[in-house]
């Protein structure tokens, strides 16, 4: 949702961590949509909270980094570039807009404030999602997922669970998949793709220590794959972590008997073993005790 005030030609995200007021009016046309090839040149780049210099280091920024771009929306991998994105979905060709842009605190207490100047100087439209084939929507949501997994191993943990989060949004538009009568090859395809998507989310959650998210993931998963051992481990850690330690230890056992080599489940197994069964001999004790106080 955006808020646009046409008197003052300043258009503001819902948010309101995003602004964009018209310098130069564009030319009426299409607006740039997801997967549109935009060309855009950037000017008088000012920041407050972090030097300019260390936009690339500190906010990750890839647009920012030069002057002259093209960029295609949603490949976004940092909240700058996502805002960024955002605005230009705003705006018209040929249009000059001054972006103020908010990001969250990385380096210090306040906020980091981006001001920016931003011409859409050409772009190549891309189909609205819901003209888009249910092939081109998995080769899309595909195509996030791998980047996503790039985002993870390099422990950008908050940008990979956009990623996962934007594929899993292209996939939901295929729903009641029966009903597309898909070919077999592709719909098995895009289950297992979800499958996936479900379980990298859980996986970012559990590294986040959203240890609730990452059980109503993985039960996603396992609704679909009793026997997904990725899920069934990050289930029974994000159970440990929460102290539901009845529940994490059947989770763990089950990981050891589908993979009897797995190091790390045999690590939380015995730590949340060891810590069931001293759960259980303090409560026979305590049993013990009513019994012996009723008895004397």
């Amino acid at each position: 949702m955006t808020i646009y005030n046409s008197k003052s030609r300043i258009w503001e995200s819902r948010d309101k961590t995003v602004t964009k007021e018209v310098l130069k009016p564009g030319t009426f046309s299409r607006k740039p949509t997801e997967r549109s090839e935009c060309h855009i040149y950037i000017n008088s780049v000012e920041v407050t909270g972090t030097p300019a210099i260390n936009l690339k280091n500190e906010l990750q920024s890839e647009i920012l980094e030069s002057n002259e771009k093209t960029i295609i929306i949603g490949d976004a991998n940092s909240e700058i570039d996502r805002k960024i994105e955002r605005g230009i979905q705003m705006m018209m060709l040929g249009e000059e807009s001054l972006f103020t842009i908010r990001v969250s605190p990385l380096s210090n207490e306040n906020e980091d404030i981006v001001k920016c100047t931003i011409k859409l100087n050409n772009f190549k439209p891309f189909k609205a999602i819901w003209d888009w084939t249910p092939e081109e929507k998995y080769e899309i949501a595909l195509k996030y997922k791998e980047t996503g997994v790039c985002l993870y191993k390099e422990l950008r943990y908050v940008e990979a669970f956009h990623k996962f989060s934007q594929a899993c949004k292209i996939l939901i538009t295929l729903e009641p998949i029966p009903d597309l009568e898909l070919d077999k090859s592709l719909e098995n395809n895009i289950n297992t793709l979800r499958i996936i998507l479900y379980n990298n989310l859980a996986g970012c959650h559990l590294v986040r220590e959203n240890f609730e998210h990452a059980v109503k993931l993985c039960d996603k998963v396992l609704e679909k794959d009793e026997n997904n051992v990725k899920a069934l481990y990050r289930r029974g850690v994000a159970y440990g972590k929460l102290r539901n330690i009845e529940k994490a230890v059947p989770d763990l056992k089950k990981v050891i008997t589908l993979e009897p080599h797995n190091a790390a489940a045999k690590e939380q197994f015995l730590i949340y073993n060891k810590k069931l069964q001293e759960a259980n001999q303090r409560s026979k004790d305590m049993v013990k005790r009513m019994f012996k106080a009723q008895l004397g």
